[in-house]
């Protein structure tokens, strides 16, 4: 299981979260949570690249996304598209 603190850059401001995700055979399942909010996502896993989507109930609703993101060096860094726009990630706080 592979865990990163991260911070997702939403139209609401930035917060800190944590994703944690296991990938075996091309295949990625795991969680997201940031504030009082989690999704379980599955999806694909290609070397260091992964894509994946899910949803999150949040006070607005149900918010599907569907991210892509690359693990570098132990850093991740990548974005979701969501009905409110893109919404980047990273394990680096100033991105």
């Amino acid at each position: 299981m592979e865990t990163f603190e991260v911070f997702v850059r939403t139209p609401f401001g930035k917060y800190k979260g944590t994703m944690s995700f296991s990938r075996s055979n091309g295949i990625v399942n795991g969680s997201l949570s940031f504030l009082v909010f989690s999704s379980d996502f599955s999806g694909a896993s290609d070397g260091d690249d992964i894509s994946f989507k899910g949803y999150m109930e949040t006070p607005i609703g149900k918010l599907d996304y569907d991210a892509r993101a690359t693990i570098k060096n132990g850093v991740i860094e990548g974005s979701a598209e969501t009905r409110l726009g893109t919404m980047a990630f990273s394990s680096r706080e100033g991105r």
